[in-house]
């Protein structure tokens, strides 16, 4: 029987990409529209668990 995993090594040469430059007034809008996202997603989470 033979084994259906591959063992893939991995390569010391791997680098993570550099970071992205970001203003401060953007990464300020971007979590205000995250965190009014997040407050729809759980008002509507909530009025379907209350059904």
């Amino acid at each position: 029987m033979k084994n259906n995993y591959q063992v893939v090594p991995q390569t010391a040469t791997t680098k993570k990409p550099a970071k992205a430059e970001i203003k401060e007034a953007e990464f300020r809008r971007r979590l205000k529209s995250i965190s009014e996202w997040r407050k729809k997603r759980l008002a509507r989470l909530r009025t379907t668990d209350s059904r």
